[in-house]
């Protein structure tokens, strides 16, 4: 047989190849379809999945975001709170006592009851704040104790929360009860509370010169206007509660630590509170 004959039979061979080939695809069109549906569909599930993922980590930034500004929001509010009735809290002066506050305010709790709570802030001032009936949500890890600080959320001074506070104070919580009963001795004018927290023999600064009173008879028998001059009280009320710390000689000093005046009180473990006033300069 010649060369010309057999590739003539090839060539027949072929195209009956590429018929039978061209049938098969016009009866099962899916079968072109196939790998390329099965690569569709992976990569169609994996940005699916990436997409979802998208998804996630925006929910996530998003709810990191709403946390971030509400924390913010709690701070604002702390540093400015305000007043709900005539003046802002801002407008306050140190050593007052302000009773219908709105907002959230931070402070060492200088005075707890059963149904109301006294805190004074890093700016001297004091907020009173009552107990709605139904009661308030308390977020304290060892309860609410006198010298702690805490956060308190209220609206016209009736309180909604109270919380730990955001900052830690210098000192421990048992020298800032003490200090609260020296602030409230000054606040009032109470020369017998002074006495009761004092240690004698006790230094005192008059007018007339530096003084011992050698018991508290001596003590009650000293002038109160000297004792509550507009000074003293003044600087020991503006004290920031959150700043006083511990000296040598575990002393504390609420008003000028520098010079005078002040109320000076160290540890006296004879006493139940622990402290005693032991000079006031």
């Amino acid at each position: 047989m010649d060369g010309n004959s057999t590739g003539k039979k090839r060539m027949k061979r072929a195209a009956g190849l590429l018929f039978s080939a061209c049938l098969l695809l016009t009866a099962f069109p899916g079968l072109v379809a196939c790998g390329s549906s099965e690569t569709q569909t992976r990569e169609s599930a994996t940005a699916s999945q990436e997409a979802e993922s998208v998804k996630d980590t925006d929910a996530m930034a998003e709810a990191l975001s709403e946390e971030t500004e509400a924390a913010k929001e709690i701070l604002t509010e702390t540093e400015n709170g305000t007043q709900s009735g005539t003046e802002d809290a801002g407008d306050a002066q140190e050593g007052e006592m302000i009773t219908d506050a709105t907002g959230s305010f931070e402070g060492i709790v200088v005075d707890a009851a059963m149904n109301s709570l006294v805190i004074d802030t890093k700016d001297g001032i004091m907020y009173s704040f009552s107990y709605p009936e139904s009661g308030v949500e308390m977020e304290l890890a060892d309860g609410l104790l006198l010298g702690m600080s805490v956060l308190v959320k209220s609206e016209d001074g009736m309180a909604s929360s109270v919380q730990d506070g955001l900052t830690k104070p210098a000192a421990d919580q048992g020298a800032l009860a003490f200090a609260a009963d020296i602030l409230f001795a000054c606040r009032y004018k109470s020369m017998e509370s002074l006495a009761n927290l004092a240690v004698f023999p006790l230094y005192v600064r008059l007018d007339d010169g530096d003084l011992i009173a050698e018991n508290a008879e001596e003590f009650l028998a000293f002038p109160e206007y000297e004792i509550f001059s507009e000074e003293r009280v003044e600087a020991v009320l503006s004290t920031n509660l959150y700043e006083v710390t511990e000296l040598d000689g575990g002393r504390y000093v609420l008003g000028s630590e520098e010079g005078t005046p002040n109320i000076t009180f160290q540890k006296d473990d004879g006493r139940d509170s622990g402290f005693a006033i032991v000079g006031i300069n």
